[in-house]
């Protein structure tokens, strides 16, 4: 009879072991940390590369010839245009750039020059408006592909051959608008007007 007693406990003993091994609770595992997505940065806009020089035909008063232009950039890089080094300069200003011919004009004309005036947070329709103040002559209005994509103005101040000259381009650019004033007079409109319109059409903008 104690036989049986003490194999009786010795079983329960037993089995009382095997539970307790099978009832350990399992090692705790803790969730990988999940991978980091990588966020590309933002990539700032900017002017596109471009050769420091380029040859273009250049036609002016009926005229072909292939001349050799340099490359010049605006203002906080803004814009960028090549330009005819031998007829004209390109100067960067605090508060407008400006390309002026190389030889004098006479003081009794009107000023020959082309212009460059970012203005920030405002579109070309709020700036054609500033410009319309501006001048006294007539200007008329179009929207135009040629030389440059923008809302343009136009005036001539009269019919004689140091009549004032202008053509005001408009483009929305980042945000704001870059304003672009050819400024000369009639008798010059098939020189240096024929000339600002060609280099302008190597004008290329902040993206």
């Amino acid at each position: 009879m104690q036989k049986i007693i003490y194999a009786s406990f010795a079983m329960s003993l037993l089995l009382v072991g095997c539970n307790s091994e099978a009832e350990k609770p399992t090692k705790e595992v803790k969730p990988s940390a999940e991978t980091p997505v990588d966020i590309a940065p933002e990539i700032p806009t900017a002017l596109p590369d471009r050769e420091p020089t380029m040859d273009v035909v250049l036609s002016v008063e009926g005229e072909d010839s292939t001349i050799t232009m340099d490359l010049v950039e605006g203002s906080n890089a803004v814009y960028s245009l090549y330009i005819d080094p031998a007829y004209y300069t390109f100067e960067n200003g605090e508060k407008e750039d400006k390309l002026s011919p190389i030889v004098a004009i006479p003081t009794d004309y009107p000023e020959v020059n082309m212009t460059f005036l970012y203005v920030e947070d405002q579109t070309p329709e709020s700036v054609k408006e500033d410009m319309k103040q501006e001048y006294s002559m007539p200007l008329e209005e179009k929207t135009i592909s040629t030389p440059v994509n923008a809302l343009s103005l136009h005036g001539t101040a009269g019919k004689e051959p140091d009549s004032e000259v202008v053509t005001i381009f408009m483009m929305e650019v980042d945000g704001g608008t870059l304003l672009i004033k050819e400024n000369y007079f009639l008798e010059a409109q098939e020189g240096h007007g024929a000339r600002f319109e060609q280099m302008l059409e190597t004008l290329e903008v902040r993206k």
